[in-house]
């Protein structure tokens, strides 16, 4: 039972969320508003959500109980028990993060730009600013991540081979007793055995074909090998949902599975936003910057205040207002920039303290693909378009999606070159 406990309850399903995702079109800038940043490799931030401390509670709850009832220690035993199971699950999320920098890694050679890696309580997801070009490499980025899991658990098994010895570690693999004892014991042998355990569990659930996990990406680069893109996304889509209502309907009739109906249902919900997300990226095909592009509107100066701003413009739509100092474009600041400034540094705060200085620009000609992809790299919410020096209007990740919607219904609403 207490295997069970640990392998089926609290290692494995944990890290099963779709590994990593495109952010091209959706608006993400108040995303990582409640994530703390741990550390940055080959510039990447690797972020922790705040909602994460709850799992390292329930560990702690776990071991605590768990250790207390087998022990009857009244103390001692339920402290290394809570200690232990936090250890792993610790240990368990860095295993997640080199898998998530395995995906990573392999998309930044082909030249995808990858936003951030965030660990939630369910998981860890790498954010990219755009899919994959080609079939091959979305197949190598997909295998990367569970090829990760693969040299861990063989590392951390060879590790527990040399250390147990192998007549020991074979009897108490066959023997659920003496696995039980070994477990129960919450020592380095048995923290050894289920790093080993749970990486290996965690290579064949990600290669399930569920759409997006690991295994659905890799179906899908399969099938874009055959048909549209577009389709084959369909296809994988489709699929990964019936897995999901599988996995929802097995955690709703089996008890205490209720993570399993968690993931089932992000899985659902994954697989049908990157599936509208990609037929929307492919409806944008061939249409330019400005069919997107929409009037300035009001502008917010440099020295005004964001109290006195917000006053001004704070009821109006828009997303996002340049910054002008004596008619001088000097920044831009979006519509949750303002609100955060307010925030932050109350009324009286300065609108240059918090504008983006860095705006990013695009000509009228420019493909609304790349003017997407463009506002994801740069982590901006809107752009400005410029023509001939002079600044003509503005197109955000709001006015691109807006239109995709359209030429989803409508295809002829835009011309395309």
């Amino acid at each position: 039972m207490m295997v069970d406990w640990y392998i089926g309850r609290l290692g494995g399903p944990y890290t099963q969320l779709p590994s990593y995702q495109a952010t091209n079109l959706l608006p993400t800038e108040a995303t990582m508003s409640w994530s703390l940043k741990l550390l940055t490799v080959r510039g990447i931030p690797v972020r922790v959500h705040a909602s994460f401390l709850l799992v390292v509670l329930w560990a702690a709850y776990i071991g605590f109980t768990e250790r207390g009832a087998l022990t009857g220690a009244a103390g001692v035993g339920w402290l290394h028990g809570a200690a232990f199971m936090v250890i792993f699950v610790l240990l368990l999320f860095a295993c997640v993060v080199l898998h998530e920098l395995g995906h990573s890694l392999v998309a930044q050679l082909f030249g995808v730009q990858v936003q951030d890696i965030t660990l939630w309580p369910i998981g860890g997801m790498a954010r990219m600013s755009k899919l994959p070009e080609r079939p091959y490499q979305e197949f190598l980025i997909s295998a990367a991540g569970p090829a990760v899991n693969v040299t861990l658990a063989l590392a951390l098994g060879a590790l527990a081979l040399a250390w147990i010895g192998p007549n020991a570690l074979l009897r108490t693999l066959l023997t659920p007793r003496l696995l039980t004892r070994a477990m129960a014991v919450m020592d380095g042998q048995s923290l050894l055995l289920l790093l080993t355990f749970n990486n290996a569990s965690l290579v064949l659930f990600n290669l399930i074909p569920a759409f997006p996990m690991d295994g659905g990406r890799l179906l899908r680069s399969f099938l874009a090998v055959f048909m549209p893109f577009a389709q084959a996304t369909r296809v994988a889509s489709m699929l990964g949902q019936s897995l999901a209502v599988v996995m929802i309907v097995a955690g709703l009739v089996s008890p205490g599975a209720y993570l399993l109906v968690l993931i089932g249902l992000f899985v659902f919900l994954s697989a049908w936003q990157e599936r509208q997300q990609t037929l929307t990226y492919a409806s944008l095909t061939g249409v330019r910057v400005r069919q997107a592009t929409q009037p300035i509107g009001p502008q917010l100066y440099a020295l005004e205040t964001a109290g006195e701003a917000i006053r001004r413009v704070g009821i109006g739509p828009q997303v996002a207002y340049l910054v002008t100092d004596g008619g001088r474009l000097v920044g831009m600041l979006s519509r949750h920039e303002l609100l955060g400034a307010v925030r932050k540094g109350g009324p009286g705060a300065r609108i240059s303290q918090y504008m983006r200085r860095d705006v990013v620009q695009f000509s009228p000609d420019d493909l609304l693909t790349l003017a997407a992809e463009r506002l994801a790299q740069r982590q901006a919410s809107v752009g400005v378009v410029v023509e001939n020096g002079q600044v003509i209007g503005a197109v955000s990740r709001l006015d691109i999606a807006r239109l995709a919607e359209v030429l989803e219904a409508f295809p002829a609403a835009a011309t395309r070159e």
